[in-house]
């Protein structure tokens, strides 16, 4: 995957230049500035404000070009997404040739996926940045704490997927 982190727009300002630190790094107003920016977001507007508060300290910035795969069909997931900014295209394939995937929807700003790092299962589709595109990620290890945190399970993601805990 080729990321880009040398320059971020306008519109992104400061908050990004927060969520591009490194977790460990950030300081209580670098938390603070990211939680104002990311309530806007419509993949964490049902959010409760804890939930988005742990967010804001284990989430990590992705600037991605156009065309890059984010991951293929098949792959066991390790992180989960939301779109910041840009467009992704799902793509499907019937046999194990990514060649003849075809393009099923296409992930606009607000909208998360990766909700599989949960329970180990591979990937349904190949992703592939449209456009330029910022993304939220979230590694699997901290998504999985994440979900554990009382009150998540008032919290329904993007896509209908409920956050009914798993046993």
């Amino acid at each position: 995957m080729v990321a880009a982190h040398a320059s971020h727009s306008s519109s992104s300002g400061e908050w990004i230049a927060c969520l591009d630190k490194r977790p460990l790094e950030r300081s209580s107003e670098d938390v603070d500035i990211i939680f104002t920016r990311l309530k806007e977001v419509k993949a964490f507007e049902k959010f409760h404000p804890n939930l988005l508060q742990q967010i804001c300290l284990c989430g990590y910035y992705e600037n991605l070009e156009k065309g890059i795969t984010l991951f293929r069909q098949g792959d066991i997931g390790t992180n989960w997404y939301a779109v910041l900014t840009g467009s992704l295209d799902v793509k499907v394939s019937d046999t194990s040739n990514h060649q003849d995937a075809v393009t099923i929807c296409t992930l606009g700003i607000g909208t998360a996926f990766g909700e599989s790092i949960l329970d180990n299962t591979p990937r349904h589709a190949t992703i592939v940045t449209r456009e330029h595109s910022e993304l939220l990620r979230i590694e699997q290890k901290d998504f999985k704490a994440l979900w554990e945190i009382p009150k998540l399970d008032q919290v329904t993601f993007p896509h209908g997927t409920s956050a009914s805990r798993r046993h």
